[in-house]
């Protein structure tokens, strides 16, 4: 591949003003989930994006959350850009510096709810596209932005995108989620379990005879970690498990005869779900058999775990830009949060990337906030691997 102006000087024309506008703008469009209504993100960004000269369409989930999909170019093939339209809630108020619903800029920062997870990301996807576009960068594909609703929930917005067929002619997917400017290719699939215990109630003065479902589900929770795999991903490490909610119990009096825990394992790839999922049904059996209470099981939520490989042109320039950008080794990392990749990717085996500015330490934060060179030099990184992967001679 042959481009007449170095691609350096290229990615050096990308339009920072344009990324900041509109980070700012979309902070300020209250986007938290829930509820996670979000049409209104999605058609400002309609809106700009039509005065880009891109072609937007909107998929609507219900009234208020809205996917949009931007493009431009006409190859046969498509290089998607991904990013979530909707936010976690800002919580307490108090705990703020600024307003979190206003994005402050100050010191080279940028303040707010969603300024890294992920509105920067997605003004940094439009900022790239729109350098691409205006650079008049030839290649044999559409250039693709998918914005989703519900990332922050169910991910039903990336479902939805799916189903409509908007990856059946992907070669490839970037999300801007927040890494630091490295380069991920691998995360871990959440996998959401209840454990129900089953007691028997009595007076609180005669414990002996009833049978106490807290404590069975404390006896319950010390065997969760016996059923984690042995194995190891060398970018993710083991499979990992988080006691997240624990309710049972009506007053102190009463042996609680109920008692409901909610776990977040996190699998790694090659660990398969149905297999796991036998492992806890065999260890509900197993505790039902061995003590008082009665064990069972339900499955909240599951998302795959993915990789992708090390090796491949895409990823092995994204790799080169982040070290010529931000001096990031030529490595990548693995995620152990979960992205809409998981849903947007199954059942094919698309080669996907994970990298934006910001700090994952900042996701679901107090006073969140991205460096805003952080976001230019995401830009730079993902524009730069694109040109030298799919770039065309002029």
């Amino acid at each position: 591949m042959v481009i007449k102006m170095d691609v350096t000087e290229i990615v050096d024309k990308i339009d920072s003003e344009l990324i900041i506008r509109l980070t700012k703008k979309l902070v300020s469009m209250d986007s938290q989930n829930p509820p996670g209504k979000c049409n209104h993100l999605a058609k400002y960004l309609e809106e700009e994006c039509k005065k880009l000269g891109f072609e937007t369409k909107i998929y609507p989930l219900d009234d208020n959350r809205h996917n949009i999909i931007v493009s431009f170019g006409d190859g046969e093939r498509d290089i998607v850009l991904s990013g979530h339209l909707d936010t976690v809630p800002v919580g307490d108020l108090s705990n703020w510096k600024y307003p979190p619903l206003e994005a402050t800029e100050e010191n080279g920062r940028l303040y707010g709810r969603g300024t890294v997870d992920m509105l920067g990301g997605v003004a940094t996807l439009i900022g790239v596209m729109e350098l691409l576009h205006r650079m008049n960068i030839k290649f044999n594909h559409k250039i693709v932005f998918a914005g989703t609703a519900d990332e922050e929930v169910g991910m039903h917005g990336a479902f939805h995108l799916q189903e409509k067929g908007i990856m059946a002619d992907a070669d490839c997917l970037i999300i801007t989620e927040a890494t630091a400017l490295r380069i991920g290719i691998a995360e871990k699939g959440p996998y959401w379990m209840r454990l129900h215990v089953k007691g028997k109630s009595a007076h609180g003065s005669m414990p002996e005879v009833g049978i106490n479902a807290i404590e069975g589900a404390c006896v319950g929770i010390n065997h969760l970690k016996e059923i984690i795999p042995e194995t190891e991903h060398e970018l993710l490490g083991r499979t990992t498990v988080n006691i997240g909610i624990i309710k049972g119990g009506e007053k102190i009096n009463i042996v609680p005869d109920e008692c409901y825990v909610d776990c977040d394992f996190r699998l790694i790839p090659g660990v398969n779900h149905k297999e796991f999922d036998l492992k806890v049904k065999k260890l509900m059996t197993h505790l039902s058999e061995e003590y008082p209470c009665k064990y069972s099981h339900e499955i909240l939520h599951t998302i795959p775990a993915l990789n992708t490989k090390s090796d491949i042109p895409i990823i092995q320039n994204l790799l080169k830009w982040s070290n010529k950008i931000a001096n990031h080794p030529l490595e990548p990392i693995g995620l152990a949060y979960a992205t809409d990749a998981a849903a947007l990717i199954p059942p094919r085996d698309i080669p996907f990337a994970i990298i934006g500015g910001g700090s994952p330490s900042m996701l679901h934060q107090d006073n969140e906030y991205v460096e805003i060179a952080e976001l230019i030099d995401a830009a730079k990184i993902i524009a730069g691997a694109i040109i030298d992967t799919f770039g065309k001679e002029k």
